[in-house]
């Protein structure tokens, strides 16, 4: 089997420069950072003041068609997009800060945290997805079986349960971003000194 040149493993053995690279990211990481003051201390206040309203608004609706009516459904749509965004802005941001998991000691457990703390932010955005991803199922297949269904009986009935799953959705949706965004907001207050980014700062774990 042919074996490399002299010159060619040694071309191989050089390191890659990528200061250039590593100046990039950091100032990169850095608007991120930044950036997020304004996400947590405003924008994340904002969406769960929005979020307790809405969820209010849709308890008092009699049916999906009255939340349809009163505008509802489309505001539910407006937040969790909105809620999305934020969720991948916060997962960005979270994303800054490498957890030292072989560092060991207090280190590792900020590292857990640091998971933690994704995990939650993580779930709103999934969940935020799947909310909106359910919102247009239960459009689509209301207009299939609608156009394929000749018995009105039958529609009727099949529509009075499509609807009650809606209404029942709604507020699904509505009370899990909520909660999603109380649990990211409290893990972050108590957990922030956790957010690290070097192993070797020298930080004393408070809670453990």
């Amino acid at each position: 089997m042919p074996q490399g040149t002299k010159r060619g493993r040694a071309e191989e053995e050089d390191d890659v420069d990528v200061t250039e690279l590593q100046t990039f990211l950091k100032k990169e990481e850095s608007s991120l950072r930044a950036g997020s003051k304004a996400v947590l201390n405003k924008e994340l206040i904002a969406r769960i003041e929005a979020t307790k309203a809405l969820e209010q608004r849709i308890g008092e609706q009699a049916s999906f068609a009255a939340a349809l009516e009163a505008g509802v459904v489309k505001e539910l749509h407006a937040e969790l997009s909105a809620c999305f965004r934020i969720g991948v802005r916060l997962e960005s941001w979270l994303n800054t800060y490498t957890p030292p998991l072989s560092a060991g000691g207090n280190v590792g457990v900020s590292a857990e945290v640091q998971d933690g703390i994704y995990a939650n932010v993580h779930h709103l955005t999934q969940c935020c997805g799947d909310g909106l991803h359910r919102m247009l199922a239960f459009e689509k297949e209301h207009a299939v079986v609608r156009s394929k269904c000749t018995d009105d009986a039958v529609w009727e009935r099949y529509k009075a349960v499509l609807e009650e799953n809606q209404m029942h959705d709604l507020n699904k949706s509505a009370m899990t971003m909520r909660s999603d965004l109380l649990m990211i907001g409290r893990s972050i207050c108590q957990n922030l000194d956790h957010l690290r980014t070097d192993a070797k700062e020298e930080s004393v774990n408070t809670m453990y």
